[in-house]
């Protein structure tokens, strides 16, 4: 699980990371004095956890956590105070926990075994396979979809990103020029059909002339890549989608976007090394 830790006492942040060093499961990714900074690299980041202090000048840790709320509605965040009075604040925004100073080890292994319960929580059940052939999958087991043609409709709305697709779009794409208003039709009630089976119908969303998928419910390698996932960059191999010849342009927006995100990443390995 990726955190970070962001108190203005670099002295905390030593100390929570020492006692946390040997827990499984977590990557410190991250650790901040300066609450902007925190809210930048979450930007450009994947996060799934924060331990914020709520006591700091210009921004507090109420404040930060709302703005990375904003950033990723998922993000698990746990407040660390040592000031009781701060309590009703955090829970008015919902934090998930709230762990007071001083702490111990075994303070830190509790906050660690929340966060991992609630990550399990959270855990979509509809993941899409984008690298290599396109696949759905729920609860981790692959959708047999009514048709080939339904299934590469769903991949067209993936491919979309949850933005609308135009019913001439779909022609288009799946029919070419001399696509019929049948098949489309024909193929659209697959589609939903196959949804329904799975209990996943309420992510296909029917508009008059156009059609999308609701990607909050789900999550993809092309999500996670877009993050800064580093095993989901490094997974892309110049595939993606690649049964379906309209994919073919975001191959290269991947591969630009790769190339830019590993010298990112070893920029930064060099800079923590140094």
């Amino acid at each position: 699980m990726k955190t970070i830790l962001v108190d203005d006492m670099l002295l905390d942040l030593q100390l929570f990371e020492l006692k946390c060093a040997d827990m499984p499961d977590f990557e410190i990714v991250g650790k901040f004095t300066d609450p902007q900074a925190a809210i930048e690299y979450a930007s450009g980041h994947v996060v799934d956890f924060a331990l914020l202090d709520i006591d700091m000048p210009g921004m507090d840790g109420i404040q930060l956590a709302q703005a990375l709320r904003r950033l990723r509605s998922d993000i698990i965040i746990v407040f660390a105070t040592a000031h009781p009075k701060f309590a009703v604040e955090a829970l008015k925004m919902k934090a998930d926990y709230i762990i007071f100073k001083p702490f111990d080890r075994e303070d830190i292994a509790d906050v660690m075994e929340r966060a991992k319960l609630l990550r399990r929580r959270q855990r979509k059940r509809i993941h899409f396979h984008t690298f290599g052939a396109f696949d759905m999958l729920v609860d981790g087991e692959p959708v047999k979809f009514r048709s080939g043609k339904a299934k590469e409709l769903m991949a067209l709305c993936v491919y979309q990103n949850g933005r609308p697709v135009s019913i001439h779009e779909i022609v288009e794409n799946l029919w070419g020029e001399n696509g019929d208003g049948a098949g489309y039709r024909r193929t659209i009630k697959e589609l939903a059909d196959t949804l329904r089976d799975y209990g996943a119908e309420e992510m296909f969303l029917r508009s008059r002339g156009s059609l999308r998928v609701r990607m909050d419910l789900a999550d993809s390698d092309y999500q996670a890549f877009m993050g800064g996932d580093e095993d989901a960059i490094c997974q892309f191999q110049g595939e993606f989608m690649q049964q379906y010849s309209w994919a073919e342009p975001m191959v290269y927006t991947l591969q630009e976007k790769k190339e830019l995100m590993l010298a990112r990443m070893g920029k930064r390995h060099m800079q923590g090394g140094g």
